[in-house]
């Protein structure tokens, strides 16, 4: 992927790509620092494993709700992500903020050429989403996260 976007910023300067990246869908992180180098932003979009890491919707009871078939939400996969919950409800305690915010305030604390684009419909989730920008996670909770994700396996919609 590196060869490929060095090659497409010669011909025109490349000013985004876009994926899908979260902090359980973190397959492209090894292409950061070439984004970083060459000034590209990362646009992440599904930043919130489409609304599991809020904490909010972790059971979906709706008939016809997309989540219905999301690996993330199975059983399997609930239980695979629990851990994490677990530690973005700690870290939302102790910074007065959400789960959701936390997850965002994660990306913009250790990517700077990263966005997060996450989705809502709701002017309420919007205004907490942007807010996360306002969160300053120190590098030991940085550290933690990392170490954490470090030693999970998730399974997620779209990986």
């Amino acid at each position: 992927m590196r060869i490929i976007l060095e090659e497409a910023n010669k011909t025109c300067h490349v000013s985004a790509i876009q994926n899908k990246y979260s902090l359980m869908a973190r397959g492209y992180e090894h292409i950061f620092k070439v984004c970083e180098e060459l000034g590209v932003t990362y646009v992440a979009f599904s930043p919130l494993a489409n609304g599991f890491l809020s904490g909010k919707e972790a059971k979906i009871e709706k008939e016809g709700d997309y989540r219905n078939f999301m690996l993330q939400y199975a059983k399997k996969g609930y239980e695979r992500g629990e851990e994490l919950l677990k530690l973005l409800k700690n870290l939302a305690q102790k910074h007065n903020a959400t789960m959701a915010q936390i997850s965002l305030a994660w990306m913009i604390n250790k990517h700077p050429n990263l966005v997060a684009i996450p989705g809502s419909k709701n002017i309420d989730r919007i205004k907490e989403n942007f807010d996360s920008q306002n969160i300053v996670l120190t590098k030991d909770e940085l550290k933690e996260i990392d170490e954490m994700l470090g030693r999970s396996s998730f399974i997620v919609f779209g990986q």
